[in-house]
């Protein structure tokens, strides 16, 4: 379904949309009248709507009803940021995922710093849009150190590094977990040693090559949403 972002969405009879929404739609995803619209806020609400008319300088929409909203798990990233192809698509990824939250690390081999806050959140609102998801991650740079380890039921890092070996993942689903994903080069010597000192974290060496970090994000998430359905 056709969906767009308003970040100060709120339930109503109707809605109007100018300026910069006005164009996205009309001229970008060419909406028509008589076609629905979801709306969403990032924060668990979403309003189906349907185009009552469209003028040069508005667009104006007709509520149809509420559609509640509500996390069926709570996953949180950790992700030693990669180059910026690939940390871009790490960002839609983990939105279409449904994660909570995504720590941004600039671990020893990581090759770049975060964007722009303002382009960050672009890419989220594009994801979200795009897979009609309820929620937007929240996004905060921190150290290894920084993240608050037993806040976390378990941690899952996905490590093809080492030969250690601790995959018993028990995903309860309304507990926080956290996903730790690297950079292409991988973890440090000394990242490697923390990160398998705490007690949440579970390691899991894939008999697989040396992973994409959109690719492992994507795997990790798969491991944790497949221990849901146990």
């Amino acid at each position: 379904m056709r969906a767009h972002w308003l970040s100060d969405l709120s339930v109503q009879e109707g809605y109007v949309l100018k300026d910069e929404s006005l164009h996205h739609l009309v001229n970008v995803i060419r909406i028509e009248v008589g076609e629905e619209l979801l709306l969403l806020n990032g924060k668990g609400l979403q309003v189906l709507t349907e185009v009552e008319s469209i003028a040069k300088r508005e667009l104006r929409l007709r509520f149809k009803s509420e559609i509640p909203a509500e996390r069926k798990y709570i996953f949180d990233l950790a992700l030693g940021m990669p180059k910026r192809d690939a940390f871009e698509l790490c960002l839609k990824q983990a939105t279409e995922l449904g994660f909570r939250k995504i720590y941004l690390i600039r671990s020893a081999y990581s090759q770049m710093k975060a964007p722009e806050m303002d382009r960050m959140e672009k890419l989220l609102v594009s994801a979200l849009e795009q897979s009609n998801a309820s929620f937007i991650p929240e996004l905060e740079e921190v150290k290894w150190e920084e993240i608050p380890w037993s806040h976390y039921h378990s941690a899952l890092l996905l490590d093809s590094q080492t030969s250690i070996n601790r995959p018993v993942f028990d995903s309860a689903p309304l507990s926080p977990h956290l996903l730790i994903v690297g950079p292409e080069g991988g973890f440090s010597p000394d990242e490697l040693k923390y990160l398998h000192s705490q007690n949440q974290v579970k390691v899991v060496n894939l008999p697989t090559p040396i992973l994409r970090t959109p690719t492992a994000l994507a795997t990790g998430a798969g491991i944790m949403l497949e221990s849901l359905l146990k």
